[in-house]
């Protein structure tokens, strides 16, 4: 079997493992509170006394002026809103407030070590996703879903397996309104010129409108598993529809970024799957290697079966991308 071969991996050094698990220490709190301040609209919230009596007053901004506006007196509704307020809003505030500076030096270490090396304009896409909810859909695949293993396993993925020119994933669903491609194709339009998809044999390809520049591919679960049969087909069409590993890595330009990857086993397998491609005959080597040797879970049986079997007698050999 060619992913049989052992291939060499390069453990984390102790600055760059150290990066990492101080970023895993501060983003429970701190990515909780960047997705909190998302959500709301801003401003702030006070106590207001008119004519002797409290009015609980919403203050926001809106091109450029400031809108007050009375959510009411003060009752035990108003003061569980305000409490609400506090609780939420003004404890993220607090906690990015807090928690910023630490954040940011450990990007920097990261980025000094070797550590922080996805690129930014994938990044922004990718934290676009994490901050709409979108990567519960989604699966990262290529090569940056790579990088979502490193911390867990301790192990530096190779330069020339992580380079990306656009991003690709696994749809965790053929449903396309479940899947929101509108969405998806908006969060890789990073430079505001109009993006669309179209779809091409169990993928969907986002194109910008003018140039027909390729952003990224959105692989569907069909695209790995139609070849294969009985217990394989299902063994691999329920690992690409889990909820995947998810993994924090860091950007060039020195932000954490939160990936959801496919679990490294099915990484592994869909790999395989494509490895005609020399580079994802190499990563499905590495993804293996990975798997058997730094994850807390290896292969099953069917698992081992869809590796050592030889393609081209039960089933046609799928291409690359």
């Amino acid at each position: 079997m060619e992913t049989a071969e052992e291939v060499d991996l390069v453990q984390l050094n102790i600055p760059q493992a150290a990066q990492f698990a101080r970023i895993e220490e501060l983003w429970p709190e701190f990515g909780h509170s960047l997705q909190v301040l998302a959500a709301s609209d801003g401003g702030g919230m006070a106590w207001r006394t008119v004519d002797g009596i409290e009015y609980l007053t919403r203050y926001t901004r809106q091109d450029g002026k400031q809108k007050v506006k009375s959510l009411g007196r003060r009752t035990p509704e108003t003061e569980a809103i305000f409490e609400q307020f506090e609780s939420t809003v003004l404890k993220a505030r607090r906690v990015r407030r807090e928690l910023r500076e630490d954040v940011l030096m450990s990007c920097k270490l990261a980025k000094a070590y070797g550590v922080a090396r996805l690129h930014g304009r994938l990044a922004e896409t990718l934290d676009w996703l994490w901050y709409t909810g979108a990567s519960s859909r989604l699966s990262v695949f290529g090569g940056t879903a790579l990088l979502a293993y490193e911390s867990g396993s301790g192990i530096l993925a190779p330069a020339a397996l992580i380079k990306d020119q656009h991003l690709q994933f696994v749809a965790r669903t053929e449903d396309l309104e479940t899947l929101n491609l509108a969405e998806i194709a908006e969060a890789c339009d990073v430079d505001n010129e109009g993006a669309t998809w179209k779809y091409d044999d169990d993928r969907y390809l986002i194109r910008t409108k003018r140039e027909r520049r390729l952003l990224a591919e959105v692989f569907l679960p069909t695209y790995f598993v139609r070849r294969l049969d009985g217990d394989a087909h299902l063994e691999l069409k329920a690992m690409l529809r889990g909820p995947g590993a998810k993994g924090l890595t860091f950007s060039r330009d020195t932000r954490p970024i939160e990936l959801t990857a496919l679990d490294p086993s099915a990484y592994a397998i869909a790999a395989h799957c494509m490895r005609d491609d020399e580079l994802w005959a190499e990563r499905a080597a590495f993804a293996c290697s990975l798997v058997r040797h730094r994850w807390p879970d290896d292969f099953d049986l069917v698992q081992e079966t869809i590796l050592d079997a030889d393609p081209d007698v039960r089933w046609a050999r799928l291409r690359g991308p």
